[in-house]
């Protein structure tokens, strides 16, 4: 049977894993405006097919490399692939910045995204009383920063100063709006209707769920795939949207394993996050099946609301 190793897909966004800089979700007055987000996209004067993006040419080499790290940041996991190609030609670069460039400043409005594939770029908050600004993240090669502005329609969360010499490329807010919010939308209407049938989301506010479903990355399996094995490291929880899997699991005890049956709607790997402990129990698809991957840092910010309900059903496993 193949096996899966989901510690090669996490995310690695520059923006994504930081609890310090508290940027997801977003605050309330942005929230508000969230509605603009995708009305900038569609309407009367504005249709999905007005709309031509830009195309710079760039290397085989630079493609290839920008593809690779957009696939691996959660807002860009789930284009098409002709669409995931466009976004690619769309971004304008290479820039190349000089140490202590400020190309973002805290407060401003965002109309670009960046991708860094070189050098270092500082992220840094006004903090603390007298108030002072410090480094609170460094985005490196094949980090994303700046999206979070144009998904939320939000103020910058923090300024970005270039620390060593470095290359960036940029997105702008009129190709991210009709190619990437499109599949945003489509994503969260998809993933939305099902989540709140299942008790785990049932009591989470309606933004709550969508920073849930725009951090999920969706994965495919066929029949037969190992997903996760049993006293292997976990960083990573699973939602089953389509399919069925079987958890096994084997002690000195009892070496003949147990097992226990995984429905459309169930979830798995919690265990490992919420203990910081090894897998407990292997899990092997049975059909074909569609999961929602969350990482670690991920899970571990955006699931507190449901942390109390999943340490009350570790009892199913019993």
């Amino acid at each position: 049977m193949a096996s899966h190793d989901p510690e090669r897909d996490t995310d690695e966004e520059c923006e994504d894993d930081g609890e310090a800089l508290e940027w997801t979700p977003p605050p309330v007055n942005c929230m508000r405006q969230r509605a603009s987000v995708s009305a900038e996209a569609f309407g009367e004067w504005n249709k999905r097919g007005d709309f031509v993006a830009p195309v710079y040419p760039k290397s085989d080499e630079q493609i290839a490399e920008l593809m690779n790290t957009l696939r691996n940041s959660f807002l860009f996991h789930s284009l098409e692939p002709k669409d995931l190609q466009v976004v690619t030609m769309a971004m304008k670069g290479p820039h190349v910045l000089e140490p202590g460039h400020r190309i973002i400043n805290e407060g401003d409005s965002g109309d670009h995204l960046y991708v860094v594939t070189d050098g270092a770029m500082d992220c840094a908050k006004v903090l603390g009383e007298p108030a002072v600004e410090i480094v609170v993240k460094t985005c490196v090669k094949g980090d994303l920063f700046g999206e979070l502005a144009l998904l939320y329609n939000c103020p910058r969360a923090a300024s970005v100063i270039c620390r060593d010499l470095s290359v960036l490329w940029e997105l702008d807010r009129g190709s991210f709006t009709n190619i990437v919010m499109e599949s945003v939308q489509r994503k969260r209407a998809t993933c939305g209707e099902v989540l709140r049938r299942v008790p785990l989301f049932a009591g989470l506010t309606p933004t709550a769920l969508e920073s849930i479903i725009d951090a999920l990355k969706v994965m495919n399996f066929p029949a037969g795939t190992v997903i996760i094995q049993q006293g292997d490291l976990g960083d990573v929880f699973f939602f089953i949207y389509e399919g069925e899997a079987v958890a096994s699991r084997a002690t000195p005890e009892n070496p003949e394993p147990s097992q226990f049956l995984h429905q459309a709607g169930d979830y798995f790997g919690e265990l490992a996050l919420l203990r910081n402990e090894p897998r407990a129990a292997s899990v092997t698809s049975t059909t074909d099946v569609k999961l929602f991957m969350m990482d670690s840092a991920t899970f571990k910010r955006l699931m507190g609301p449901a942390e109390g309900f999943l340490q009350q059903q570790v009892a199913r496993y019993s």
